[in-house]
This record gives structure tokens, C-alpha cells and sequence, in this order.
């Protein structure tokens, strides 16, 4: 649907009040002593023609320069100059001050060199406008439209997400029901509730830290559920102030780098861990994870799906307000998140 153009953006809106601005401001001086109705009409009408002399230029002259027709604009601007200073000198002759021709205080030629300056300053005064204005106008049109395709870019990833998410979901339920089948209920219900929030949230453009929270709590205990006592796990939650009821996140950014921990920890060989700390102070939310290193033999196939969707989606929300840092060790391995939610 085509949005209608906001009022105050329409041009003939500009046009109008620049004119009047740029008449009380040229005229100033001629109004600030005392004048009948008839001398504001004479210095409306002066202005009127100077001003529609640079319009004249703008509109016609104008797109001779853009299309790089230099013979014909600089043909254009010369004849367009004289005509304007032409006129007004017309003007002012018969009509608006002709006592000062007849006395002989100025001469022809003065007046006509006079209204020629008078007319290049106001050409470039109204071109001016003109660029700045178009200028404006691209810049917003643009930031518009990557404001769009921003949105666009981030739905699709939320339609990417939710499939890799329950995929990794349905694969833990799917190896819960070959060793112990009967918590496949329990998890199915848990599951069931990940799936609301899901649906529930995915679409809608920020939810409290407080809900983030409680989604990864309930996602942890199914993966507790999952491995029982053979991943030592750890959750922790510093929220310095208790302002995470009110501090407002991207839904579902991240469980990507919780479920990345799970699937990329698995080892017999040695401690297999995975420890999450989660720390917001004065608007900062920093999210430490780190997981043991898999075994060779039991490294999941990875692809790359979560992490590439998680850079896309913080690169596009929060832009330079953020670092990930990943860093591969010999016995661990850390992912490290810093978000500036201000």
C-alpha cells in the first residue's frame, strides 16, 4: 500500500513557505518605514517576479545542466538572467518608482546591472533550496527503503530460525524416546510451551529480557531432561537493579548460541560441560557461554545456520551497538555476546 505523502513534506507546502520567509527577509528594510497598501502591492509584485524569474531557471534552465548540455544551459542561464532583470527593470520603470528615472539619480544601465546581481542571487538561493530539499528527499526515500528491506531480511530470518530451532528439538525428543521413553510425555509438554512462546513472540519486533530469560530457563531444564547427570550444566542470571521486567530485546536472538553450547559439548573423553552466564547492567547485556570441546567421534554435523542467522539478525537490529567474539580453545570453547540495548 502507498503511504500518502505527510502534508508537511509536500513541496508546493516548502515552496510556499520559503517564499514568504524570503520575502519578510529581502523586504525587510522596505517595510520597516512606513508604506500604503499601494507601495506593499509594488513590492509584492517585484518580489513575485524576481522569485518566478529563479523558478523559471530552476525548472527549465536547470535540466539543461543536468543533462550535461553545458552550451545550452550556459545559452539558457544568460537569457534568462537578462530577461528577468529586463523585466523587473520594466516594472520598476512604468510603474513602481518612476520619479527616480525621471529625476536622474540612477541611469538605465545601473538598474539593469543592479536587477542582473538581483536575479543570480536569487537563482542561487532558490537552486540552493532545490539541491538541499532533493538531497533530503533521497536520503529519506533510501534510508526508507533499507528501513523495508531490513524488515524483510529480518523476517526471513525468524522464518529460518523457527525450523532450526525445532529441528534441534525434535532430535533431542527423538533420542529421549529410544533411551527412556517414558519422559517422552514430560518433554513433549515442555516442548509444547517452548513452541507458544514461539509462536507467540517470534513475530513481534521486542519482548522483556524477563520472558528471553524464562524461554532459555525452560529450554535448559529440557535439555537437562535429555542428558540427566552427564553434562554438568549452569545457568546464571545477574541483573543488577531487576530492570529485566522492562529492558526489551529481538525475541528468540539468544537461544542460537545456548543451542549451539548443547549440540557442539558432547564428550566421554573428558568433563563435558556447558555454563551460561548472563549479566545486564546499565543497559548491557553480556552473555557468556562455554561448553566443553566434542569428541571427534560424536562432533555434531554443523551447518552453520544458527550463527550465520544470529550475526545477520544483530547486524541489522543493533548495527554497531554489539560484538561477538568466538573463541576456539584447546579444552573449551566461549562464545562472548555484548549488547548495548540502549
Amino acid at each position: 500500500m502507498i503511504k500518502k505523502e505527510k502534508w508537511h513534506m509536500r513541496g508546493y507546502l516548502e515552496e510556499s513557505i520559503f517564499f514568504s520567509a524570503i520575502f519578510i527577509l529581502t523586504m525587510l528594510p522596505d517595510m520597516m518605514r512606513p508604506f500604503t497598501k499601494v507601495e506593499f502591492i509594488k513590492i509584492f509584485v517585484f518580489f513575485t517576479l524576481l522569485y518566478g524569474q529563479a523558478l523559471l531557471h530552476r525548472y527549465f534552465v536547470f535540466p539543461l545542466l543536468i543533462s550535461k548540455k553545458y552550451v545550452a544551459y550556459s545559452c539558457g542561464a544568460i537569457l534568462s538572467t537578462l530577461f528577468g532583470a529586463g523585466l523587473l527593470l520594466a516594472v520598476d520603470y512604468y510603474w513602481i518608482d518612476p520619479t527616480s528615472y525621471l529625476s536622474g539619480e540612477v541611469t538605465l544601465l545601473e538598474v539593469f546591472v543592479y536587477f542582473i546581481v538581483l536575479c543570480l542571487i536569487s537563482t542561487s538561493a532558490i537552486l540552493s533550496l532545490f539541491l538541499i530539499r532533493k538531497y533530503s528527499n533521497e536520503v529519506r526515500k533510501r534510508n526508507e527503503a533499507q528501513l523495508r528491506l531490513s524488515e524483510m531480511n529480518i523476517k526471513y530470518l525468524h522464518a529460518q530460525l523457527n525450523p532450526h530451532f525445532f529441528f534441534n528439538m525434535f532430535n533431542n525428543l527423538y533420542g529421549v524416546s529410544l533411551t527412556e521413553p517414558s519422559r517422552t510425555p514430560e518433554l513433549i509438554l515442555k516442548l509444547s510451551e517452548l513452541m507458544r512462546y514461539q509462536l507467540e513472540n517470534a513475530n513481534k519486533e521486542t519482548v522483556t529480557l524477563e520472558e528471553e530469560f524464562t524461554f532459555i530457563s525452560n529450554y535448559i531444564a529440557m535439555e537437562k531432561e535429555r542428558v540427566g547427570n552427564r553434562c554438568d550444566i549452569e545457568y546464571t542470571v545477574d541483573d543488577e537493579g531487576g530492570v529485566a521486567s522492562y529492558v526489551r530485546i529481538a525475541p528468540l536472538l539468544l537461544i542460537t548460541l545456548i543451542e549451539n553450547a548443547f549440540k557442539h559439548s558432547i564428550t566421554t573423553q573428558r568433563r563435558w560441560f556447558v555454563k551460561i552466564e548472563v549479566k545486564l547492567k546499565k543497559g548491557i547485556l553480556a552473555v557468556n557461554v562455554q561448553n566443553s570441546i566434542p569428541d571427534k567421534n560424536l562432533k555434531a554435523r554443523s551447518t552453520g545456520i544458527g550463527l550465520q542467522n544470529i550475526r545477520q539478525r544483530l547486524e541489522l537490529l543493533y548495527g554497531r551497538g554489539y560484538t561477538l567474539e568466538i573463541i576456539p580453545e584447546e579444552q573449551m570453547h566461549t562464545t562472548l555476546l555484548v549488547l548495548n540495548l540502549e
